[in-house]
């Protein structure tokens, strides 16, 4: 479906690609309950024309549908060698939700019978997850397991690195951020969101197990408009990925609290055009992130809770800190403008996108996961997250081309279609297919 905002001039908003998790409420049969509302991912969809940052693109027919397809990716063609960089800003948002009257009866019995949403006065300051990112693999070089190519480079750098046969090269496709933003505070008006106890904390608090699972959830549309005005505040050029971030602060569609919940996005919106910086480089498109640190727990899967007992997150399931920024930053490096098209693919660890024709990363294997040690959070903030980050799983580009990159040169590091490889397949069932390339519709 579609969004369309006003806020000097027309903003398109492209929202087809809802990734959401398949969530097994164990409950959800007894007494009414119904399935707990599903993280997902969106894009922002601008008019790109050329970038800022280091780009190549490439060409291929894809042999399945006889079609030509371009593609563009951040960073220097692997082929050279090259090493490049993304560099990014962190603009924290610090927003304040007011209990104002708020009808939370759609959210009744959500994971659990019993279970009610009634509105909270609460602050979300992105500030505190600031240095948490930053010193989260997803800007510092983290030591990558073994079965994945053992690279010793920050998250998206080994990414690129394991999908162009890199590792061990001196390619590299560096996301370093050069600064961080004022934070900006904002009051959300009552009418455009909402902050409650999610199901897995009410419930943990009800069984002697007091939990702050506490999330807030803002409307998509109120949301787009106003950090697109932050960027224009800010005078944000399109040389630098603005990453916009939130703790533990999602979106929903279309005036329902159960069309939730969006963690994450990225894209282009055409307003960005409107800043200082971008009018001196009127060619050149800005991009922009927004993620949400999330907190363990405010999914099921993660902590012990109404889907059974729990003693580590599950392995589709377990969302908690870097996830969402993990998939967007991945998406934004193989797909920057959102107007990466391939062959229509659906998959059964997706059904939600129905069939879609964009390249999008994180989106076929949302929720799946890899664990890396030296998540020392806890420590502040005291929460659980079993001492490790939880960086999302991808699709790599070779996926979507059934065999046409390799062809052009374009290999994987050891030919697998997926950044985790084996540790996605051996989960079995539907997870088993990655180990063949997409399947059209």
């Amino acid at each position: 479906m579609s969004h369309r905002f006003l806020r000097a001039g027309l903003i398109t908003v492209l929202v087809a690609l809802a990734a959401m998790l398949t969530i097994t409420a164990a409950s959800a049969s007894a007494g009414g309950a119904k399935p707990d509302v599903k993280p997902n991912f969106k894009e922002l969809k601008g008019k790109p024309n050329k970038s800022a940052f280091p780009t190549f693109s490439m060409n291929y027919t894809d042999p399945t549908d006889s079609q030509n397809y371009h593609l563009t990716f951040v960073g220097n063609d692997p082929k050279t060698g090259h090493p490049s960089t993304m560099r990014t800003v962190i603009i924290p948002l610090k927003m304040t939700f007011v209990a104002g009257g708020q009808d939370t009866s759609e959210l009744n019995d959500l994971g659990y019978a019993g279970f009610t949403a009634p509105p909270l006065n609460h602050v979300f300051d992105g500030t505190r997850r600031v240095n948490d990112v930053l010193d989260s693999p997803i800007f510092s070089n983290f030591k990558q397991p073994a079965d994945m190519g053992g690279d010793n480079a920050d998250y998206g750098d080994a990414f690129m690195r394991a999908q162009f046969d890199g590792i061990r090269s001196g390619y590299h496709v560096k996301t370093k951020n050069v600064g961080v933003e004022p934070t900006q505070s904002v009051t959300v008006p009552a009418a455009s969101g909402l902050a409650y106890q999610r199901p897995v904390g009410a419930w943990r608090t009800a069984h002697g197990m007091p939990t702050d699972t506490i999330a807030g959830v803002a409307d998509f549309g109120w949301f787009a408009n106003y950090i697109i005005g932050v960027m224009d505040q800010l005078n944000i050029g399109p040389d630098v990925v603005p990453i916009f971030l939130t703790d533990n602060v999602m979106l929903y569609d279309s005036g329902s609290y159960l069309s939730c919940c969006t963690i994450g996005f990225h894209g282009t919106p055409a307003s960005a055009a409107t800043t200082a910086k971008a009018k001196s480089s009127p060619s050149a498109q800005q991009t922009l992130i927004y993620a949400a640190w999330s907190t363990p727990g405010t999914y099921s899967g993660f902590l012990s809770d109404y889907t059974g007992n729990r003693t580590a997150p599950a392995p589709t399931r377990g969302i908690a800190d870097i996830h969402a920024l993990s998939h967007e930053v991945a998406e934004h490096l193989d797909d920057p403008f959102v107007d990466n098209l391939v062959t229509p693919w659906l998959t059964p660890t997706a059904p939600q996108y129905g069939c879609t024709p964009v390249l999008e990363t994180g989106d076929p294997v949302v929720g799946d996961w890899y664990p890396l040690d030296g998540n020392k959070t806890s420590k502040s903030d005291g929460y659980n997250y079993y001492g490790q980050y939880h960086p999302e799983e991808e699709v790599f580009a070779q996926w979507y081309a059934h065999g046409a990159l390799e062809a052009q040169g374009y290999n994987s590091w050891d030919g697998r279609l997926t950044f985790m490889g084996s540790r996605t397949t051996s989960l079995g069932g539907p997870w088993a297919d990655f180990a063949n390339y997409s399947h059209g519709c």
